[in-house]
Protein backbone atom coordinates (compact mmCIF):
# COMPACT_ATOMS: atom_id res chain seq x y z
CA UNK A 1 0.00 0.00 0.00
CA UNK A 2 1.64 3.21 -1.21
CA UNK A 3 1.13 6.51 0.54
CA UNK A 4 0.85 8.24 -2.83
CA UNK A 5 -2.39 6.26 -3.46
CA UNK A 6 -3.94 7.67 -0.28
CA UNK A 7 -3.04 11.36 -0.57
CA UNK A 8 -5.98 13.73 -0.87
CA UNK A 9 -4.91 16.66 -3.03
CA UNK A 10 -5.99 20.09 -1.78
CA UNK A 11 -5.25 23.71 -2.40
CA UNK A 12 -2.94 25.68 -0.12
CA UNK A 13 -4.25 28.58 1.96
CA UNK A 14 -2.46 31.90 1.66
CA UNK A 15 -2.59 35.26 3.47
CA UNK A 16 -5.73 37.24 2.82
CA UNK A 17 -7.97 34.28 2.06
CA UNK A 18 -11.26 34.40 3.92
CA UNK A 19 -12.57 31.78 6.35
CA UNK A 20 -15.44 31.04 3.93
CA UNK A 21 -12.86 30.10 1.26
CA UNK A 22 -11.14 27.67 3.62
CA UNK A 23 -14.44 26.14 4.73
CA UNK A 24 -15.54 25.69 1.12
CA UNK A 25 -12.23 24.10 0.05
CA UNK A 26 -12.18 21.75 3.06
CA UNK A 27 -15.78 20.67 2.52
CA UNK A 28 -15.22 20.09 -1.21
CA UNK A 29 -12.11 17.97 -0.54
CA UNK A 30 -13.57 16.25 2.53
CA UNK A 31 -10.63 17.26 4.75
CA UNK A 32 -10.38 18.91 8.18
CA UNK A 33 -7.60 21.40 7.32
CA UNK A 34 -5.45 23.00 4.66
CA UNK A 35 -1.77 23.83 4.68
CA UNK A 36 -0.88 27.54 4.82
CA UNK A 37 2.02 29.27 3.17
CA UNK A 38 3.12 32.80 3.97
CA UNK A 39 4.25 33.60 0.42
CA UNK A 40 2.97 32.22 -2.92
CA UNK A 41 5.16 29.48 -4.36
CA UNK A 42 6.93 28.71 -1.07
CA UNK A 43 6.82 25.64 1.15
CA UNK A 44 3.75 25.54 3.44
CA UNK A 45 4.74 26.69 6.93
CA UNK A 46 1.47 26.42 8.84
CA UNK A 47 -2.06 25.08 8.76
CA UNK A 48 -5.64 26.29 8.98
CA UNK A 49 -8.03 23.77 10.51
CA UNK A 50 -11.80 23.83 10.74
CA UNK A 51 -11.41 22.87 14.40
CA UNK A 52 -9.21 25.86 15.21
CA UNK A 53 -11.46 28.34 13.40
CA UNK A 54 -14.54 27.03 15.19
CA UNK A 55 -12.84 26.87 18.57
CA UNK A 56 -11.34 30.35 18.46
CA UNK A 57 -13.80 32.10 16.18
CA UNK A 58 -17.23 30.76 17.04
CA UNK A 59 -17.45 30.25 20.77
CA UNK A 60 -16.09 31.94 23.88
CA UNK A 61 -13.51 30.00 25.92
CA UNK A 62 -15.80 29.76 28.95
CA UNK A 63 -18.38 27.83 26.87
CA UNK A 64 -15.78 25.17 26.18
CA UNK A 65 -14.94 24.91 29.87
CA UNK A 66 -18.63 24.72 30.85
CA UNK A 67 -19.91 22.74 27.85
CA UNK A 68 -21.12 19.79 29.94
CA UNK A 69 -23.26 21.94 32.24
CA UNK A 70 -24.67 24.47 29.77
CA UNK A 71 -28.39 24.30 29.23
CA UNK A 72 -30.07 24.15 25.86
CA UNK A 73 -31.49 27.69 25.97
CA UNK A 74 -28.59 30.05 25.47
CA UNK A 75 -30.31 33.39 24.89
CA UNK A 76 -27.01 35.22 24.52
CA UNK A 77 -26.47 33.24 21.31
CA UNK A 78 -29.73 34.33 19.69
CA UNK A 79 -27.80 36.17 17.00
CA UNK A 80 -25.56 33.21 16.12
CA UNK A 81 -26.29 33.55 12.40
CA UNK A 82 -24.81 37.05 12.41
CA UNK A 83 -21.72 35.77 14.27
CA UNK A 84 -21.28 33.06 11.63
CA UNK A 85 -21.51 35.63 8.83
CA UNK A 86 -18.84 37.72 10.55
CA UNK A 87 -16.49 34.78 11.01
CA UNK A 88 -16.83 33.69 7.38
CA UNK A 89 -15.61 37.08 6.18
CA UNK A 90 -12.51 37.18 8.43
CA UNK A 91 -9.06 36.60 6.96
CA UNK A 92 -7.66 33.16 7.82
CA UNK A 93 -4.36 34.68 8.91
CA UNK A 94 -5.54 34.93 12.54
CA UNK A 95 -6.35 31.21 12.62
CA UNK A 96 -3.05 29.83 11.27
CA UNK A 97 -1.41 27.25 13.52
CA UNK A 98 2.15 26.01 13.56
CA UNK A 99 3.95 23.66 13.36
CA UNK A 100 3.04 21.83 10.19
CA UNK A 101 2.98 18.06 10.78
CA UNK A 102 4.20 16.49 7.54
CA UNK A 103 5.68 13.36 5.98
CA UNK A 104 7.23 12.43 2.65
CA UNK A 105 5.19 10.55 0.06
CA UNK A 106 7.82 7.80 0.19
CA UNK A 107 7.19 7.01 3.84
CA UNK A 108 5.63 3.62 4.67
CA UNK A 109 1.91 3.88 5.47
CA UNK A 110 2.27 2.07 8.81
CA UNK A 111 4.86 4.63 9.92
CA UNK A 112 2.40 7.39 8.99
CA UNK A 113 -0.26 5.67 11.13
CA UNK A 114 2.23 5.54 14.02
CA UNK A 115 3.03 9.26 13.65
CA UNK A 116 -0.67 10.16 13.52
CA UNK A 117 -1.21 8.19 16.73
CA UNK A 118 1.85 9.63 18.47
CA UNK A 119 0.61 13.17 17.84
CA UNK A 120 -3.10 12.31 18.30
CA UNK A 121 -3.58 13.90 14.87
CA UNK A 122 -6.53 13.49 12.53
CA UNK A 123 -4.53 14.56 9.47
CA UNK A 124 -1.01 15.09 8.21
CA UNK A 125 0.38 16.90 5.19
CA UNK A 126 2.50 15.22 2.54
CA UNK A 127 5.50 17.21 1.33
CA UNK A 128 8.33 16.14 -0.91
CA UNK A 129 10.96 18.79 -0.35
CA UNK A 130 9.13 22.07 -0.89
CA UNK A 131 6.41 20.49 -3.03
CA UNK A 132 3.05 20.00 -1.35
CA UNK A 133 1.31 16.77 -2.45
CA UNK A 134 -1.81 16.68 -0.29
CA UNK A 135 -3.20 15.47 2.98
CA UNK A 136 -3.46 12.08 4.70
CA UNK A 137 -6.25 11.15 7.13
CA UNK A 138 -7.03 7.95 9.03
CA UNK A 139 -10.31 7.82 7.10
CA UNK A 140 -8.40 7.92 3.80
CA UNK A 141 -6.12 5.13 4.99
CA UNK A 142 -9.11 3.02 6.09
CA UNK A 143 -10.84 3.64 2.74
CA UNK A 144 -7.74 2.44 0.87
CA UNK A 145 -7.45 -0.63 3.12
CA UNK A 146 -11.04 -1.60 2.25
CA UNK A 147 -10.36 -1.05 -1.45
CA UNK A 148 -7.40 -3.42 -1.21
CA UNK A 149 -9.52 -6.02 0.56
CA UNK A 150 -12.20 -5.81 -2.14
CA UNK A 151 -9.62 -6.29 -4.89
CA UNK A 152 -7.61 -9.02 -3.18
CA UNK A 153 -8.27 -12.39 -4.85
CA UNK A 154 -7.21 -14.19 -1.67
CA UNK A 155 -9.70 -12.37 0.53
Amino acid sequence: MKLSNIVIPTQVAEPGMRVRDIFRLCVEAGVPALPFRTSPGTRPDGRVSLHNVMKHGCIPEYMIELADVLGTHLSFLDDADQKVREILTKPVDAFVEKPLLSVSSHMPVLKVVAILEKHAASYMFVLDGDEYRGLITPLGIARRMLELENHDPGA
